[in-house]
């Protein structure tokens, strides 16, 4: 019964069927957060030859954690890994055939993050003010969260988003 409420909810809405996922690659599931420039473009390198030969139909390619500098720095990947930044990566993968994606939790940071520091009035707080603990993460790390009715939060969020998305080249 809830699937049929849902269906009629949607034609109601006129929400448009969801798209189709990707049949993609994920760093993690090979790397773990150890990934860099070099291990990547190897990755996407022999991935490539694999659709290219009709092996796997991949149609993804999808960096996942260790990118960034730190949890909630979004906008600065780790310069030590991937010095040249992100976009010939995403480049790189369009060239190849395949949809670029990244992982990121946008709203998710670790306290010594420079996002933490540089806005300390955007983490979400509890009843005593302190900074709200949402999660633990590997490789050990302590999440903060960041507090999401706040309109600078909202629009940084939207920063991240539009930079990677349209600057960087990441299109999942």
């Amino acid at each position: 019964a809830t699937w049929q409420y849902l269906a009629a909810l949607a034609a109601h809405r006129q929400v448009a069927p969801c798209r189709p996922q990707p049949v993609g690659w994920c760093s993690w599931y090979c790397h773990g957060p150890k990934v860099n420039e070099a291990l990547m473009m190897e990755s996407l390198r022999k991935l490539s030859e694999s659709k290219k030969s009709g092996e796997l139909p991949l149609e993804l390619f999808q960096l996942d954690d260790g990118w960034q500098s730190a949890w909630g720095d979004w906008l600065t990947p780790n310069s030590n890994r991937f010095p040249k930044g992100l976009k010939p990566l995403a480049d790189a993968v369009k060239r190849a055939g395949m949809t670029p994606g990244i992982w990121l939790a946008p709203a998710a940071l670790v306290a010594h993050s420079a996002l933490a520091t540089d806005h300390p009035d955007w983490l979400l707080r509890d009843v005593r003010g302190q900074p709200l603990k949402c999660g633990f993460t590997a490789p050990g790390l302590w999440m903060q969260a960041l507090d999401m009715t706040n309109p600078d939060v909202l629009k940084h969020i939207h920063k991240v988003i539009h930079t990677i998305v349209h600057d960087w080249g990441f299109g999942y």
